[in-house]
């Protein structure tokens, strides 16, 4: 057992003023205390990755589907780490693990929230990025499960620079879909068209979507994955075929003013057209996370699967990450190098 007379300096950043719409570097403020000697059933983690997603903004208000932050509080996050003092069971000192780290350098937290990470040669970026539950799992179950893509399908991906977006793309592509994505700015789009091999890229900055969309699917889209919310959402639904499927993921766009969320206007178009829409969560799918982890991985290792990174270095940069999240500022999986 390490000794935990001599315990490490952690940094965390703590929720210092609610946002007014989306987050900035100056709603968070950075604390550095020593670190928590874990008691029994605990186990102090070092941090060495944070994935940023856009759930964390929901957090910060009054309010929220994955809980609510209060002022001073320490800002949830999703990550990898190395288990450095154990008073459980279910780890070893060495083991690396993934779960709810919070955004800190250093945690200490019951075992029981963390799962040890079957591939621990594997480096974190990459683990965050293919098979995190936020990333690869969502993006798996979304487009298999809940979307059921098929061969020859027209898949039509919002945010789809993003870290789901990326994977959807391509585990579309795997099945034999003819895919589009959207993303904001040249840059994005050529990653899209350069890396991720979609069919056609559309720049919601630069070009007009609707026209766009009926150039590249003249007849109509078999299925919308949605990451953005909002008015991409509509124009999506103007062009839907037959017994197509919308897919909510997310709303990116809508996070940050959620007592006046933008809904889609144009639904009827779902009785017209004979589709569904259908909102999902990952943590639906969680006896079966194994199984997918286990695929997802393979089609790593086989090549088929890329994520472009966005890195950001140190904890301090916590608040800038969440802020680039929002603003734009990054291509592919948006993480923090702890």
């Amino acid at each position: 057992m390490s000794d935990i007379s001599n315990l490490p300096n952690s940094k965390k950043i703590v929720l210092k003023t609610r946002p007014d719409g989306d987050p900035k570097v100056s709603d968070f403020d950075m604390i550095e205390e020593i670190a928590k000697a874990p008691d029994d059933g605990e186990v102090l983690v070092e941090v060495q990755a944070l994935e940023i997603g856009a759930w964390i903004r929901t957090t910060l208000n009054e309010t929220a589907f994955h809980g609510s932050t209060p002022i001073s509080g320490t800002i949830p996050a999703l990550g990898n780490g190395k288990v450095i003092i154990s008073k459980s069971d279910k780890f070893k000192e060495g083991d690396i693990v993934t779960g709810p780290l919070m955004a800190q350098s250093y945690t200490t937290m019951a075992a029981d929230f963390f799962t040890k990470v079957p591939n621990p040669e594997i480096d974190p970026f990459t683990q965050i990025g293919i098979l995190g539950v936020t990333t690869g799992l969502t993006a798996y179950f979304g487009i298999y499960e809940v979307g059921q893509v098929k061969k020859n399908e027209i898949v039509l991906v919002s945010g789809a620079a993003g870290g789901v977006g990326s994977l959807v793309c391509q585990l579309a592509k795997l099945k034999g879909a003819k895919v589009i994505g959207i993303a904001g700015g040249k840059e994005k789009c050529d990653v899209l068209k350069n890396e991720i091999g979609v069919d056609a890229s559309i720049d919601y900055k630069n070009q007009n979507v609707d026209e766009q969309i009926k150039l590249h699917a003249p007849e109509g889209i078999d299925i919308f994955f949605d990451n953005v919310g909002g008015e991409i959402l509509d124009i999506a639904l103007d062009n839907i075929r037959d017994r197509a499927r919308v897919i909510i993921c997310g709303a990116i766009s809508q996070y940050s003013h959620h007592d006046s969320v933008d809904g889609p206007s144009l639904y009827l178009r779902l009785a017209e057209k004979y589709a569904r829409m259908e909102g999902f969560t990952v943590m639906h799918f969680e006896e079966r996370y194994e199984e997918a982890s286990k695929e997802l991985l393979d089609l790593y290792n086989k090549g088929k699967l890329k994520v472009p990174f966005h890195i950001e270095d140190g904890i301090d940069n916590f608040p800038l990450a969440l802020q680039k999240l929002f603003t734009g500022g990054n291509t592919g999986k948006l993480m923090v190098k702890v």
